[in-house]
């Protein structure tokens, strides 16, 4: 269970931490610093909430795929046959041929990997962008800004049945009874 005081700024103590373990979270509203520069804001040691569950960059793609593919047992065989068919007292056939297996297993895996990662991309980049309401101070009202761009302390407005990707402190409900319903998925 998570304690809250709602207090200016709010504390914040997870259930997470040890018994007698004092470390408290101090979150401050953004609406008095709206405009100001990122260095000047009080949260901004906290990471932002654009989503990332890419693998790979361009750079960094076939190192990263082939020290993943090698530490498959069946494709460190292949590499060790492929070797041992560059000796001339040990080979069975001319070793040319013997590369053939192994490319041909690393280059189908490594496709299949890209175009997984290539989905996860384009996954994130469309929850990164869905709209959400923050509010302004300068505006006055709740303002349409895209999830990546909500930062800790941002006043959020949410509506029945909307995907929330962020941690959000209830603050408020329309409900007459004062409930709320969440349902959380992975």
């Amino acid at each position: 269970m998570t304690s809250v005081a709602l207090e200016s700024p709010l504390r914040w103590a997870g259930s997470r931490q040890k018994e007698g373990d004092e470390k408290v979270r101090t979150l401050y509203s953004n609406l008095p610093f709206e405009g100001l520069k990122n260095s000047a804001q009080p949260n901004r040691q906290y990471a932002g909430n654009a989503i990332k569950t890419t693998k790979y960059t361009l750079l960094s793609f076939i190192p990263k795929n082939l020290f993943e593919q090698f530490h498959r047992v069946a494709n460190f065989y292949f590499l060790g046959i492929v070797l041992l068919n560059f000796v001339p007292i040990v080979n069975a056939f001319q070793p040319e041929i013997a590369l053939i297996p192994i490319c041909i297993i690393l280059a189908v895996t490594a496709i299949k990997d890209a175009w997984e990662d290539f989905r996860r991309y384009q996954a994130d980049r469309k929850l990164n962008n869905m709209g959400c309401c923050i509010f302004s101070r300068k505006q006055m009202k709740y303002v349409e800004k895209c999830w990546k761009d909500v930062r800790v302390g941002d006043f959020v407005k949410v509506v029945c049945n909307e995907i929330i990707p962020a941690d959000i402190l209830l603050l408020h409900t329309s409900d007459q009874s004062g409930t709320c319903h969440i349902e959380t998925a992975s």
